[in-house]
């Protein structure tokens, strides 16, 4: 390729082409490992810890004990995040699920790569199942027959004590796991927020 009556032996990448084009602008308020990261999902502030901070120096993001956020999400202030969550919930049907009947909690053995402890529970509210399987969001559908409701009941109870239960050990707790506020979806349940906002 001849640039200016000088051949040019090396190639230029199109996203070298758009580095050089755009001015990099320092990154600043870099997060720490240990601070406090926040996003709004409908009516909830989701507010996770850094564990680690990648893609310095020019494209940070942070992987948190939840998930990755992004460098910008790491400018935006919590106590206003909680605020806006809290003026959105306004505009969503939701529940918190307590009490429930029929309940089964287990929690599995830690987790090899990381040490957390999953769990899982199940149970009824009045004509609604709520379950939580190993690795699932909550959810907590309602059903028109007691036959249709036991159906789902023992299928569910199924997957948390024979299907993992095979691969790991787990043991069964008393207490009833403290339950997410869950959000009406347009497919006639209730779930996590991060469920509705993906799925409807």
């Amino acid at each position: 390729m001849m640039i200016g009556g000088e051949e040019m032996n090396e190639q230029l990448s199109i996203f070298d082409y758009i580095q050089s084009i755009q001015p990099k602008e320092p990154k600043s308020h870099i997060l720490s490992a240990g601070d406090k990261i926040g996003r709004v999902v409908l009516g909830e502030c989701i507010i996770a810890t850094v564990e680690k901070v990648e893609g310095l120096p020019d494209y940070p993001f942070y992987r948190t004990d939840k998930c990755c956020y992004t460098y910008e999400e790491g400018l935006q202030d919590i106590q206003e995040l909680c605020r806006i969550a809290r003026e959105n919930r306004k505009n969503y049907k939701t529940i918190i699920p307590q009490n429930l009947s029929e309940r089964l909690t287990v929690e599995y053995a830690p987790r090899e790569c990381d040490g957390h402890v999953l769990w899982a529970q199940i149970g009824i509210l009045d004509n609604m199942l709520f379950w939580k399987e190993e690795v699932t969001y909550q959810f907590l559908e309602p059903y028109d027959s007691e036959k249709k409701l036991m159906k789902e009941y023992e299928k569910h109870k199924k997957n948390m004590l024979e299907s993992f239960g095979n691969k790991r050990n787990y043991h069964i707790v008393e207490q009833e796991h403290p339950m997410h506020r869950l959000y009406w979806s347009e497919h006639g349940f209730y779930a996590d927020a991060e469920y509705v906002q993906h799925n409807g």
